[in-house]
């Protein structure tokens, strides 16, 4: 007779052990660290830094800005294209742990080193050591996130990991409101930091110091997860050759469907160009209100994002709600009448009329109402549509693919970024105040590019949520396995 493990190969058995609902909030709390991370780093004083460091060398305003761009935008594309290449192994990988939230502490430990060690900024100018110490930081920052979501089923109970990893979204906005906390506590002790470069002011301000603390309360509510207990599972383990055999071939067999399934294909060459706008505004939401809306000081800039998320948790709900009843389609629609209205709110904030007068400074805070509730939306749509489109037994390998191009965009997204205001700048001679505003238009356009295509996708929505599900072959099934749609395109 087999042994029972052979038997069952690979499947995953739970057991009735008993584990304890504070495993959940130990989840949710490392959720609210690695969103200081991201406040901080990436949204908020990285590109920055690296704006200063390069006017300290230079000493031209307009080149600061234009190396920045490109320095932040090389790395983050070198970063997110081995991240594309390498997520879908070590996602299967931390599958075969029993324990997976030792490899997670590691990880993000070598993250929060890397983070706390940019306060070297303080003392060095030399930019290729910094732009390498954020490398590895953001590298370990998201190859934590792919662990830490793969530890989600198994630390709460099969019917609330929607509820789980809603309250984990939730508790990382708190994330995002310590880190702009930072900001205000450290700005009367350290200065503030300051681009204006049609003035030639760059201060560098309380920069450098953001990185240690922030490294510090990452690790604070990172550290309950050390004690985290997952659900038993037995398993047999493969080996790595097996494991990395496996994950390529199906990488490979998904590809090869979703390039002849002409639903999805068209759904994630449009998400992957709206989304690539969509990114770019939040990568660049400090730069946009400091120089191009020529705010100069960060104060604006932390009041910005923090409406911003308080957006977000107040209307996305209230989106997603509106997507549940009447579908991605129109869900994509009106969240791209936020980012529109926003966009063109952003554009004539504080803009220099002809006759000498300004528009009103006060718009700042206008746009980001709309900004918040158009990012959420837009993640809740990307997984309605992956929903509807996939068959139910292919979800996750679809998902994964999605997410391979959102890899893609992100990598891109500030490239094409850096170039626009490079040429605005240099070729087109706008300064750089008005080249990042413009930029504004430019990334406006690309969103509707991406809209226009994502709605020649079948709107399948109906058909969802009577019962119908995709085959992967352009029709949609009842469960007698009758066809009941087909598609147009």
């Amino acid at each position: 007779m087999e042994n029972s493990s052979e038997t069952i190969s690979n499947e995953i058995r739970i057991s009735h052990e008993p584990w304890y609902r504070k495993n959940v909030y130990k989840w949710i709390s490392y959720d609210l660290g690695n969103t200081i991370y991201s406040m901080v780093v990436v949204s908020l004083v990285f590109l920055p830094l690296l704006q200063i460091l390069y006017f300290e060398r230079d000493g031209d305003g307009d080149s600061a800005i234009n190396s920045a761009n490109f320095a932040f935008s090389t790395v983050l594309l070198i970063g997110n294209l081995i991240l594309a290449t390498i997520s879908p192994f070590l996602g299967a990988y931390a599958d075969q742990l029993k324990r997976r939230n030792g490899l997670l502490i590691r990880i993000s430990m070598l993250c929060i080193t890397f983070m706390a060690a940019l306060v070297i900024s303080a003392f060095t100018k030399s930019i290729i050591v910094i732009l390498l110490i954020f490398f590895f930081a953001n590298m370990f920052y998201q190859l934590g996130l792919i662990v830490y979501d793969s530890m989600l089923p198994f630390i709460t109970d099969r019917d609330k990991v929607a509820t789980v990893s809603g309250t984990g979204v939730a508790i990382g906005y708190f994330g995002s409101f310590i880190g702009i906390g930072l900001g205000f506590a450290l700005a009367p002790i350290f200065g503030d930091f300051v681009i204006k470069p049609s003035e030639g002011v760059f201060e560098l301000g309380y920069i450098p110091y953001m990185f240690p603390v922030g490294a510090l309360l990452f690790l604070l509510f990172a550290l309950p997860i050390v004690t985290l207990k997952e659900k038993d599972r037995e398993m047999l383990p493969k080996k790595n050759d097996e494991l990395f055999e496996e994950v390529k071939n199906n990488a490979i067999d998904t590809a090869k469907e979703i390039f002849n399934y002409r639903s999805m294909f068209v759904f994630l060459i449009g998400w992957l160009i709206y989304v690539d706008a969509a990114n770019t505004v939040i990568a660049y939401m400090t730069p946009i209100v400091q120089i191009g809306l020529e705010f100069g000081d960060s104060g604006p800039v932390l009041i910005v994002l923090g409406i911003g998320i308080i957006g977000a948790v107040a209307f996305t709900y209230p989106v997603g709600k509106y997507i549940d009843k009447n579908g991605p389609k129109k869900g994509l629609t009106l969240i791209t009448i936020f980012w529109i209205t926003a966009l063109i709110i952003a554009f004539f904030t504080n803009l220099e009329l002809t006759n000498g007068t300004n528009t009103p400074e006060w718009l700042v805070y206008v746009f980001p109402v709309l900004v918040g509730p158009a990012l959420g939306g837009g993640w809740v749509v990307q997984r309605q549509y992956v929903t509807e489109l996939s068959p139910p037994s292919k979800v996750g390998n679809y998902f994964g693919f999605a997410n391979i191009f959102g890899r893609i965009s992100a990598a891109i997204g500030p490239f094409i970024w850096a170039t626009t205001i490079l040429g605005l700048n240099q070729g087109a001679g706008f300064s750089i105040e008005m080249a990042t505003r413009m930029g504004l238009v430019f990334i406006g356009s690309i969103m509707l590019i991406g809209y226009f295509i994502i709605m020649r996708v079948d709107d399948v929505h109906e058909i969802y949520l009577k019962g119908g599900r995709a085959k992967g072959d352009g029709t949609w099934v009842d469960d007698n396995n009758v066809v009941i749609y087909e598609s147009k395109m």
